[in-house]
């Protein structure tokens, strides 16, 4: 019974962390298409009263993992050694940028590009190591007997880029229901944008992956229930364009959350 509870705890650590520091990520990585100081001030601002506490669910998340599962711990860690090294560095560039870089005039420049490199190598490593552990690592007598390079696969690095569109298309979301002016613009422009390119990437790792594991395969047309989750999803990306398109904000942002959920619930229903 307490396995299940510790199960639950990691999978809803894990969902929170993705929906809020994922529209932290999404803004971090559209600072880079801003085009001036003075969006990326109004964009960092955004974010600057939540960061620290979104990304907080990834240390309980981490902390579940290892203390509830331990043997699950030690066997993905030597797997994930890179892209996790590679995620924290990001994480560790973008937390610096946030706080140093509105110290300075002259050296704007070098943190405005932290702030954007550090979010995008988190972004998309973590999509990486995720697509790594959909695809299959190898394991012997429960211990990683693989190179440690899974996680560059072509697959792997589609779902990278992936999250790192999905992850925008939050930011952009966030940036349109909560700045104004010419921020608020920038990012509604970019919700039309990301929206398509984030469905064609959801929809192809969705069909690669049913069409590379057999077992996936076979458990979702066992299961015709699992289905209503694809529905749910369309019904969310229609919500999605009929709130950018009437400009009703709350309903767009409300409604990326709910396809993040919803990927994310047919991710773990394909494996459970």
């Amino acid at each position: 019974m307490m396995t299940y509870f510790w199960l639950a705890q990691l999978a809803l650590a894990l969902l929170v962390y993705v929906v809020l520091d994922g529209f932290d990520l999404g803004v971090g990585v559209l600072s880079g298409f801003a085009g001036n100081s003075q969006r990326r001030d109004a964009m960092v601002a955004s974010i600057s009263p939540v960061w620290d506490g979104n990304g907080t669910w990834l240390v309980i998340a981490g902390a579940t993992l290892f203390g509830a599962f331990p043997n699950v711990y030690a066997l993905l860690l030597p797997a994930f050694y890179l892209p996790l090294a590679g995620m924290l560095i990001g994480l560790i560039a973008r937390g610096v940028a946030i706080e140093f870089r509105h110290k300075t005039v002259r050296g704007r420049w070098m943190w405005d590009l932290c702030f954007f490199a550090g979010s995008l190598l988190a972004a998309f490593m973590q999509g990486a190591a995720v697509g790594a552990y959909v695809q299959g690592l190898p394991v012997q007598n429960m211990v990683f007997v693989g190179t440690g390079l899974e996680w560059a696969s072509p697959f792997a690095l589609s779902c990278g880029l992936s999250l790192v569109l999905g992850y925008g298309l939050l930011g952009a979301g966030w940036l349109a229901l909560k700045t104004e002016g010419d921020v608020q613009a920038f990012g509604y422009d970019a919700i039309k944008r990301l929206l398509w390119m984030t469905l064609l990437a959801i929809a192809g790792v969705f069909a690669t992956t049913l069409a590379s594991d057999p077992q996936v395969a076979a458990r979702w047309r066992e299961h015709s229930a699992l289905y209503v989750l694809p529905a749910v999803g369309v019904l969310a990306s229609v919500g999605i364009a009929y709130g950018h398109r009437n400009h009703a904000l709350r309903l767009s942002f409300g409604m990326t959350i709910l396809l993040f959920v919803v990927s994310f619930l047919a991710l773990a229903a394909s494996y459970l």
